[in-house]
């Protein structure tokens, strides 16, 4: 039977917790483990989510982890932490300040069966909270490459929530990033360079909390765009320009500069036009350079 791991990291979501362990503690797919990282929340969440397990869940204990990390690290280290506990076939990523349908993990893995896939992506429900909701759709990619650069093109979403992928496609050899801003784009687009098939389910069961700010949405635009810059550019470094990469990811050379530096300099869109339309038509070297002279400021 395939075995879904759950992996949710928490961290200064009390008020939160409770729901969002309730909705994946009760999944109706027998074969899942649920993978709970305190990311060194200061808060009660623990306690919280302990408190849930005992009195509620008692008897899903040996197939429960919570894992307690003496220091904040941020959400992408928090994910890396459960991935390395996993032991599932599938990943299934949950943000715990959101909630799922009961019946996700079967849904996805009857679907996974079904058509082989190793990546199963879904729709996301974005909860505005008085019963106004928006669903933010994907369509059917050729291949999971396609969908990779249309998530570079601004044309797909790159949520990591909404990819239930195959645990062996998350290899020790690729990057994964420190910044929390992005992160789900940046892992999201090497597994599936490296994926060989994927598949739209188009259903909504997982739920976005919209109405929850965390301590980068509360951060100036300006803040948020510089960090998702170093991050993207922290991943071409990784590959070392992607020069002598793998081959599966050359593709993104080019357009990762596009995406990192047009996104640092998307906060002042209106006052810049003419600089971000001007550096998308240098050659490459001179991007590179633009970039690190932008972001050593």
């Amino acid at each position: 039977m395939t075995k879904v791991s759950i992996i949710v990291p928490v961290y200064k979501v009390e008020p939160y917790i409770a729901a969002c362990a309730r909705s994946v503690l009760s999944q109706t797919w027998p074969e899942c483990e649920f993978i709970f990282v305190d990311d060194g929340s200061p808060d009660r969440s623990r306690e919280i989510l302990q408190d849930l397990i005992d009195n509620e869940f008692a008897a899903l204990k040996s197939r429960i982890q919570v894992i307690v990390k003496p220091v904040n690290e941020g959400l992408p280290q928090a994910r890396l932490t459960g991935l390395k506990a996993a032991t599932g076939d599938y990943v299934m990523h949950v943000d715990s300040d959101d909630w799922v349908d009961h019946d996700m993990a079967e849904k996805l893995v009857h679907e996974a069966e079904r058509t082989g896939a190793d990546v199963i992506y879904h729709y996301v429900a974005k909860e505005k909270g008085e019963g106004k909701v928006h669903i933010a759709k994907d369509r059917q990619y050729r291949t999971p490459l396609d969908f990779a650069k249309a998530i570079m093109a601004r044309k797909a979403h790159g949520y990591l929530v909404c990819k239930f992928m195959k645990r062996s496609l998350y290899t020790p050899d690729l990057f994964y990033p420190t910044i929390s801003m992005h992160e789900d784009i940046i892992l999201g687009i090497q597994i599936l360079s490296r994926a060989r098939k994927a598949v739209l389910l188009p259903i909504a069961p997982y739920h976005y909390r919209r109405t929850v700010s965390t301590s980068f949405t509360r951060q100036s635009r300006s803040v948020r765009h510089r960090a998702s810059a170093r991050s993207f550019l922290q991943l071409y470094q990784f590959y070392n320009g992607f020069s002598n990469g793998p081959e599966d990811l050359s593709w993104i050379r080019e357009p990762l500069l596009d995406y990192c530096t047009a996104n640092f300099l998307h906060y002042d869109r209106q006052s810049l036009p003419a600089v971000r339309n001007a550096f998308l038509s240098l050659p490459l070297t001179p991007k590179r350079l633009f970039l690190r002279l932008l972001l050593s400021k």
